[in-house]
């Protein structure tokens, strides 16, 4: 089997929200496909991956650096012993010359062809991705999911008012689990937010709040102590992803469970943060996010390093929630999958076909990611099939 194309392009995202750090409304992605020589079921075998959410898209490095790599590599430097293409073997290709460190907008580029290249690997075993995974893994095989619904962005006019609609909305949806943004506001407005939407949840339903990292140690340890008269399953993101030592002094003193990881994209940085930043295995978060972090190959190499430090694969939940990262928590038994509370969005629509309920979802029994499966398909990728 041979690579022979691949084709990639960008997509302006254009949603209407902020959180405390950012706007989405200049937000792009990228899409790309993988075209190879082979057939599978008398079809072209191709790859297909979509970006995660909050970066932008990687069209210039994966035009000038990555797809040339693998396109003008030997197929024997990317295939297996049976010619199947192997995405660890890929994954070296592509990194070929680059050098140690420097992770920065890099691990998005080399993600995205990696999940592709997943994609087309679980198609040629005739598996869905989760469990293809499950099978090199070693892990028991299952498709359905713990998942939680993530937004409470926050809006210009009639903030909570809508902020309770889409709860409604998810709740009816089938989910049990959420999370909203903190810290865009006042403490006390964002406690306003919070015990607006506690007032609709039912026995068994969670909340989580994400600062977005902008909190300093003062403003983090304020959110905490009046976070504490309240619920709250996890504190998300309060200060700067890579100041370990704040994190350090914040946890010492949290009785929250805190959550990070979803702006470190490497192996290289899950060790600093394991080392230095004073996380508690037994009741914190980890939510590295697959598709950035160099994707699954990578990934794996975090969960060995996470088992090293006394971390459980129940403790992550990778963030940005559509098929790519929901195959990898079922394939690699994490403990929680995140989708897009808003369904009208780009990345709502990714998923909203899935079946939930009870707080899970169920992922489809197609071969490979399943994005094919999902009703914005064409709208994604119909110029990269031409």
């Amino acid at each position: 089997m041979r690579i022979v194309a691949v084709k990639e392009r960008t997509i302006r995202l254009t949603a209407a929200s902020r959180n405390s750090s950012i706007s989405f409304d200049g937000m792009t992605a990228s899409a790309l496909a993988v075209h190879t020589d082979a057939y599978r079921d008398s079809k072209p075998l191709v790859g297909y991956a979509f970006d995660s959410i909050g970066r932008y898209a990687h069209g210039g490095l994966l035009r000038e650096r990555f797809i040339p790599r693998l396109l003008d590599a030997d197929a024997g430097d990317y295939c297996d012993d049976s010619g199947s293409i192997d995405p660890a073997k890929a994954w070296s290709v592509m990194m070929r010359n680059e050098k140690a460190g420097g992770h920065g907008e890099r691990p998005g580029a080399v993600g995205l062809l990696d999940a592709a290249l997943w994609d087309i690997a679980a198609k040629q075993a005739g598996l869905p991705l989760w469990a293809h995974l499950a099978s090199v893994d070693n892990q028991p095989a299952n498709n359905t999911i713990d998942i939680y619904a993530s937004g409470g962005h926050y809006r210009a006019e009639k903030d909570i008012e809508m902020l309770r609609d889409d709860i409604r909305r998810s709740i009816g949806r089938g989910h049990t689990r959420f999370k909203i943004k903190i810290g865009g506001v006042t403490p006390d407005e964002d406690l306003r937010r919070i015990e607006a939407v506690l007032s609709l949840l039912e026995p068994g339903m969670t909340l989580a709040v994400d600062g977005n990292g902008t909190f300093s140690l003062d403003t983090a340890v304020t959110y905490a102590e009046k976070l504490s008269d309240y619920p709250i399953a996890w504190l998300e993101e309060p200060v700067h992803p890579l100041d370990y030592d704040l994190h350090r002094q914040l946890a010492g003193s949290c009785a929250i469970p805190l959550a990070t990881g979803e702006n470190i994209f490497s192996a290289d940085d899950t060790r600093n943060l394991l080392r230095h930043g004073g996380l508690r295995p037994e009741r914190d978060i980890l939510q590295f996010d697959v598709s950035l972090s160099y994707g699954i190959v990578e990934y794996r190499k975090i969960l060995e390093m996470m088992a090293a430090h006394s971390w459980q694969r129940k403790n992550c939940a990778p963030h940005a929630g559509h098929l790519l990262a929901f195959n990898v928590v079922a394939g690699l038994g994490l403990g929680l999958g995140e989708t897009a509370m808003d369904e009208s969005g780009l990345f709502g629509r990714l998923t909203a076909a899935l079946p939930v309920t009870n707080g899970r979802a169920t992922l489809p029994d197609a071969p490979g990611t399943g994005l094919e499966t999902s009703p914005v398909f064409r709208e994604i990728f119909s110029e990269l099939l031409r």
